[in-house]
């Protein structure tokens, strides 16, 4: 049967990337619509590759002075310059900046010391950064830039709480963020802005549902609305959707299969959401919203491969819709391997 995609597009062939890569890769669009990866090498050094103009792929750059221990989170600002965020070894914050739009990246700048997790940077909707990660006593913790300064960060805030996991915010269609999380005891808990590009207003903890085995996954659907998407404790795929307002979240839905990372999930070019996952046969499988905006999925299908040890990374679209997914190859070598969509 063929997989289930966004019409006019099919999932393509396994792309082997080289490399070695030791955490989950953490893609991003550059200003000129290119894909670019980044990831932890051998000896917690940070590499990253860029796709050409013509779909091939450049060679690995190693970021020099960046010592990176987990997954690094990359993001576009509004000034078109991606900054790489990661937690290093000594369990500090730091971020990579370009130097120009298109260009290369400066020297590391440390932003705060002593954390308790990896990062996971979001957009404001005036187009501010700000940074979400675990804090040494095990609270949500941010830093944001300050006004439209995005070379200056401002310090660390609490948010509360208890999480086990690394953050997942994403901007929602009111404007506000909301930042997903594992709690204790296997629990989903959201926090969400009071209002659109509030720094310091932000409503209270909600719990969302129970039996969450992973780190949860945030994206919008075609209507702006929140999803989430994690493993249950039956080993299937979950989804919790956001109200039509924005302001709380439906009962937990279960999308079947039998998975074994957090799965991770983008729009295709229809407005469908497209959610990928490591099976248990250790091979990526995909399944697919039957309609824009509702909640019956398709049957799993899947893509191939074998993935090794670390986490299929974000999905991510590229200027033409289509989605691409990085993941770790399985054996000794780790090598990064692409799995994208092409056109029919």
């Amino acid at each position: 049967m063929p997989v289930s995609t966004t019409p006019g597009t099919q999932w393509g062939t396994w792309i082997n990337l080289q490399g070695g890569i030791f955490a989950e890769p953490a893609p991003v669009l550059t200003a000129d619509n290119r894909v670019q990866v980044f990831v932890q090498g051998g000896s917690n050094t940070l590499y990253s590759r860029t796709e050409n103009r013509d779909r091939s792929w450049g060679g690995w750059v190693q970021h020099q002075g960046s010592a990176v221990a987990g997954v690094p989170s990359a993001v576009r600002g509004k000034d078109g310059k991606i900054r790489v965020f990661y937690r290093t070894p000594d369990n500090h914050l730091e971020v990579i900046t370009q130097t120009a739009i298109n260009s290369a990246y400066g020297a590391p700048a440390r932003i705060v010391t002593n954390i308790g997790g990896d990062p996971a940077a979001a957009l404001n909707a005036d187009g501010r950064i700000q940074v979400f990660f675990r804090g040494t006593d095990g609270a949500l913790w941010h830093v944001r830039n300050q006004g439209v300064q995005y070379e200056a960060y401002t310090g660390a805030v609490s948010l509360g709480g208890g999480i086990f996991a690394t953050p997942s915010p994403v901007l929602d269609g009111s404007g506000r963020l909301v930042v997903a999380v594992k709690g204790g005891g296997d629990t989903l808990y959201t926090i969400q802005q009071a209002a659109a590009n509030s720094w310091d207003s932000w409503e209270s903890w909600h719990h969302e549902t129970s039996g969450v085995t992973t780190r949860p996954t945030a994206v919008v659907d075609a209507a702006a609305r929140a999803q989430i998407f994690y493993r249950g404790s039956d080993g299937a795929a979950w989804r919790v959707g956001q109200t039509p307002n924005y302001d709380s979240f439906e009962t937990s839905v279960s999308l079947g299969g039998g998975i074994i990372d957090r799965p991770t999930a983008a729009l295709g070019q229809d407005g469908r959401l497209n959610v990928l996952a490591k099976g248990t046969d250790k091979a990526l499988w995909v399944a697919v919203q039957k309609t824009e905006n509702e909640t019956p999925y398709s049957a799993w299908e899947s893509l191939g491969g074998e993935i090794g040890d670390a986490h299929v990374s974000p999905v991510i679209a590229n200027h033409e819709g289509l989605l691409f997914a990085f993941t770790q190859g399985s054996g000794t070598t780790r090598h990064l391997f692409l799995q994208r969509q092409t056109w029919a």
